[in-house]
């Protein structure tokens, strides 16, 4: 993989990302924080944060976070819960 170094990357990932976690960490440690700074703050990474976060989850941008259920039907291993007890009991020493 070839990495590019653009410009536009560079603003967004350096100069607002930057920016908004210093007008955070800037609220953070103020005796009288402002909701409007922090909010603006928070704006400021968002576009970072939302497409390193699409990077790494390799471009899945919605859906279900769960994996799909299975179908009905009868379990496909051949085993009933029935029978993980009673091998249990196999285990235990009296």
């Amino acid at each position: 993989m070839r990495w590019r170094l653009t410009w536009p990357g560079t603003l967004k990932d350096v100069v607002l990302t930057g920016t908004g976690v210093a007008l955070i960490l800037s609220q953070a440690f103020s005796a009288n924080p402002k909701d409007a700074v922090l909010v603006v703050g928070l704006a400021l990474t968002t576009p970072s944060i939302r497409d390193h976060a699409k990077a790494v989850l390799g471009g899945h941008t919605g859906g279900s976070s769960s994996p799909p259920s299975p179908p009905p039907g009868p379990s496909p291993g051949g085993s009933s819960p029935g029978d993980a007890g009673e091998s249990g009991a196999a285990f235990e020493t009296a």
